[in-house]
C-alpha cells in the first residue's frame, strides 16, 4: 500500500467527518464517515461545491466563507437540514474549519473537522463510564461502580473512593456524613461490594423512616407474644439478618435517645436481645452508619449521645455537595441520561448549553436533584436534542440547580387559551398559526431593529434564516412599512 493509501485508509477509518475544500469551495476530498453522514457518494460529491448546501437550503451559513473572510480557524456548532423537507433540521453538528495557506499567504485549502453532537454524546458515556478506570479497582469492583453510578472525576471523590476501599476489608464502624442526596447509600454499598463480606447480605434500615417503638422491633426482633399485635412466630431482627455481612443504619442523627445506649451495648459487645427474650445472642456484623447533621453539634446540643458518637467515628468519610465537585457533574448527568434512555425506551442527548448550565447550577439537592431533573429531561423533552427552552418544562419551579438562560428580559410570547379556543374552533390548523405567530414576530423585529443583520441578532437566529423568512412572508421587495433589508 503507497504512502498516499495509507493516509486514505486512515482517514476512512476516522469517527469523524472529513473533507478538503479548495480556494473556490469545491470539495477536493471527503472521508467515509463524512459521505455517510450526507447520504451521498464520493463521485456525486468530488467537485461539486459547498455553496450548493446553502442554495439547497441544507445549511443556513457557510464556515468557509467566515473563514475566508477572517483567516483564521473557526470552531462552530451547524445546523443540518433536509434540503427537500423544508424547517426539519437532521442533526447538530460540531464543525472545525481549518486554513491552510500558500506560500503566497492566502488560503490554499479549507481542511474541515464535523461530527455530530450525539455522537460527541455517545463518546461522553462511554468516556464516562471508564473515568474511574484510572483508580486502581477490580473488574467486578468496575462493573459496580457502573451500575451504581459512581463517578469519581473530582479529587474529592476519588480521595473519597480510595479511603472507601482502604478501610474496606477491615470490620472498624465507618461513619458516613453528607448533605442529603449526596450519594451516602451508594458508599456504603461501595464498601460493602469491595469487603470480604461482599457475598453475605447488606441490611439497610433507615432510622428516620420507622417510629421509635417499630424501630426497636426491627433492629433487636423480638420473641412469640413479646408484646401485643407482634407476629405469632416472633421476629428475627435486622442484626441478626445481617450476620456475616453488614449492617448500614441511615440518618443515625434520628436515631431517638433511648435507642442509642442499647445500640452501643451491641457495638460494643457484639450481642443482641430480641424483645421478650431472656438470653443473649451474639452476632458477627460490620457497621457502618451515616448521618446528614454534624453528630459533634448534636452532642453539645445533647441531642446525641457522646459515646456512642466515638464509637460510630472510627473511620470518617465526609461527601461533599455536589456543587463543590462540579467536575462530577457532567458525568453524573450522562449516566444518568443512559440509565433513564434505556429504561424508557428512548434517545436522548444534551445540548452544549445545557451541560455547561449544569456545571453552573446551584443543585442544593445535590445528586438526587441531579438525577431527578435528567429523568424529566428524557421524559419531558419533545426533541432528540434536550436544548435550554426545554428547561421551562422539565426544571423544578423553585429552588432548581439550573441557572435560568443568561439575556434576561420577557418573553415574547405568553399563553392565552381565549386565542386557541378561537383558533381550534374557527378551523385554524397549527402550522396555519405558527405561520401567522411567526409572520407578526418578524413584522415587528423589521419595525423595531429595521436592518435582516440587527433582526437575527435580537431574535437569536442568523441572517440566512431571516432573509428566507423575509422572502417567504414579505417577498423581495422593499417596503414601505419599515421592513426592509
Amino acid at each position: 500500500m503507497g504512502e498516499d493509501g495509507l493516509f486514505e485508509t486512515i482517514l476512512d477509518n476516522l469517527s469523524d467527518g472529513v473533507f478538503l475544500l479548495d480556494r473556490d469551495g469545491y470539495f477536493l476530498y471527503a472521508n467515509s464517515a463524512y459521505l455517510r453522514l450526507l447520504n451521498l457518494s464520493r463521485s456525486k460529491l468530488l467537485h461539486s461545491n459547498v455553496h450548493a448546501f446553502l442554495e439547497q437550503g441544507q445549511v443556513e451559513f457557510l464556515i468557509s466563507d467566515k473563514v475566508f473572510e477572517e483567516k483564521r480557524q473557526v470552531v462552530m456548532f451547524q445546523d443540518v437540514y433536509d434540503g427537500a423537507h423544508t424547517g426539519r433540521r437532521l442533526h447538530r453538528q460540531l464543525a472545525v474549519f481549518t486554513p491552510i495557506f500558500g506560500q503566497d499567504g492566502e488560503i490554499k485549502n479549507i481542511l474541515a473537522v464535523v461530527k455530530p453532537l450525539n455522537q460527541i454524546n455517545d463518546e461522553y458515556y462511554a468516556a464516562s463510564r471508564n473515568i474511574v478506570s484510572t483508580i486502581s479497582v477490580s473488574a467486578a469492583e468496575q462493573q459496580k461502580l457502573e451500575r451504581d453510578s459512581i463517578v469519581a472525576e473530582s479529587p474529592a471523590m476519588r480521595e473519597i473512593l480510595r479511603m472507601a476501599r482502604g478501610v474496606a476489608d477491615s470490620d472498624a464502624s465507618v461513619l458516613i456524613s453528607g448533605e442529603s442526596g449526596t450519594g451516602k447509600d451508594v458508599i456504603a454499598h461501595y464498601i460493602h461490594d469491595c469487603s470480604g463480606r461482599r457475598d453475605k447480605p447488606l441490611v439497610i434500615i433507615n432510622c428516620a423512616a420507622l417510629p421509635e417503638n417499630l424501630l426497636e422491633a426491627e433492629l433487636f426482633g423480638y420473641e412469640k407474644g413479646a408484646f401485643t399485635g407482634s407476629s405469632p412466630g416472633g421476629k428475627q431482627g435486622l442484626f441478626e439478618a445481617a450476620a456475616g455481612g453488614t449492617l448500614f443504619l441511615d440518618e443515625i442523627n434520628s436515631m431517638p435517645l433511648s435507642l442509642q445506649g442499647k445500640l452501643l451495648r451491641v457495638i460494643e459487645t457484639k450481642t443482641i436481645q430480641r424483645i421478650g427474650a431472656t438470653n443473649s445472642r451474639r452476632i458477627d456484623f460490620r457497621l457502618l452508619v451515616a448521618t446528614n447533621e454534624n453528630l459533634e453539634q448534636l452532642v453539645r446540643q445533647q441531642k446525641f449521645r457522646a459515646d456512642l458518637f466515638y464509637r460510630i467515628n472510627v473511620i470518617p468519610i465526609v461527601i461533599p455537595p455536589l456543587c463543590a465537585r462540579r467536575e462530577d457533574i457532567v458525568p453524573l448527568a450522562l449516566k444518568f441520561l443512559e440509565v433513564y434512555c434505556r429504561k424508557n425506551g428512548k434517545y436522548k442527548v444534551f445540548s452544549p448549553q445545557i451541560l455547561e448550565s449544569m456545571k453552573e447550577g446551584a443543585w442544593p439537592g445535590n445528586v438526587r436533584e441531579l438525577k431527578n431533573f435528567v429523568e424529566r429531561s428524557v421524559l419531558m423533552s419533545g426533541d432528540l436534542n434536550i436544548e435550554l427552552p426545554a428547561l421551562a418544562s422539565v426544571s423544578p419551579a423553585a429552588g432548581g440547580g439550573i441557572p435560568a438562560p443568561s439575556g434576561g428580559g420577557d418573553r415574547l410570547y405568553f399563553a392565552d387559551t381565549e386565542r386557541y379556543s378561537r383558533m381550534v374552533d374557527g378551523g385554524v390548523s397549527l402550522d396555519q398559526y405558527l405561520g401567522e405567530r411567526e409572520r407578526a414576530c418578524l413584522e415587528w423585529a423589521f419595525k423595531r431593529y429595521g436592518s435582516t443583520y440587527k433582526v437575527a441578532e435580537a431574535l437569536r437566529t442568523s441572517q440566512a434564516s431571516v432573509m428566507r423568512r423575509k422572502k417567504k412572508y414579505f417577498g423581495t421587495e422593499t417596503r414601505q412599512d419599515g421592513i426592509d433589508s
